[in-house]
């Protein structure tokens, strides 16, 4: 069967192949027996909606992925909706975290080769489950876990089998200030082992009465403790960013880049 995979929006982890489209079809299109739109984002869901109407006139259109469907237990097959390499072990989070709209029970799915681990939270599988992962791992190069580790979850025995593996990233997850604590033994554990280089963090900005201040003295705190930081700027399930849009926008541009962190940094100055 010949699926036209279709995405509403392009991210870093979209497949690249003919086959994947991310707007409406050409005057000279394939022939394809199904259309199936995949929807990250909630937001996206209106886009996804007009893809379908677009899409209807060249085969029977499926509409599904996370943000209609949550996150199914269904097998994840490799390349079909990411690019090569990126892989899903497992689906759903067993925290109900406020700021997060991951709601599904932790499920286990089959491991499948690849170096770029995309799970929301790996570190809460079985221990099983992440020996048959380490195992994948050991035979990869340029490893990365980009999900967002869970800082809580970090020991000095996966620091260790971390450090082993041809890893290039890995990122934890600083969403809220009173994760502090556990965020900063975190690294601390993971920087006996790794460089700052290979230790990230991704730093929620934007969400509830969140101002620059508090989202710069936060990323500085990342910083300053041991790791990259990388601004996440919040977004609710209509799509919207906090306001003034403009300004946080901004804002969080100027921690996204590696080269331009360090500069921030040197001057004492971020937003320039």
């Amino acid at each position: 069967m010949k699926i036209a995979r279709v995405f509403p929006t392009k991210t870093s982890m979209s497949p690249t192949d003919a086959d994947a489209y991310f707007g409406t079809p050409g005057l000279f299109t394939p022939v394809y027996d199904e259309v199936h739109i995949s929807v990250l984002f909630t937001w996206d869901i209106p886009k996804a909606e007009w893809l379908r109407r677009e899409w209807e006139r060249i085969a029977p259109v499926k509409i599904g992925g996370p943000a209609i469907d949550g996150e199914l237990s269904e097998p994840f097959i490799p390349s079909l909706y990411v690019n090569k390499g990126n892989i899903i072990t497992s689906r759903g989070c067993p925290n109900r975290c406020q700021w997060c709209f991951i709601r599904n029970p932790l499920v286990e799915l089959e491991i499948c080769q690849g170096n770029n681990i995309l799970d929301n939270n790996i570190l809460a599988c079985s221990p099983r489950h992440i020996d048959s992962l380490f195992l994948m791992l050991s035979h990869e190069k340029d490893i990365k876990f980009t999900g967002g580790l869970e800082a809580d979850r970090i020991t000095d025995k996966l620091a260790e089998r971390l450090r082993a593996l041809r890893l290039t990233r890995v990122y934890l997850a600083y969403d809220h200030p009173s994760r502090l604590n556990g965020f900063k033994r975190a690294v601390r554990t993971l920087r006996k082992h790794l460089s700052r280089e290979q230790v990230s963090a991704y730093v929620l900005i934007g969400h509830g009465d969140d101002t620059f201040d508090k989202a710069e003295g936060r990323l500085r705190e990342a910083w300053e403790i041991g790791t990259m930081p990388f601004a996440m700027l919040y977004r609710n399930h209509d799509g919207a960013y906090p306001q003034p849009e403009k300004e946080w926008r901004r804002f969080q541009r100027s921690w996204c880049r590696p080269a331009a962190i360090r500069s921030t940094m040197k001057s004492g100055k971020a937003g320039e």
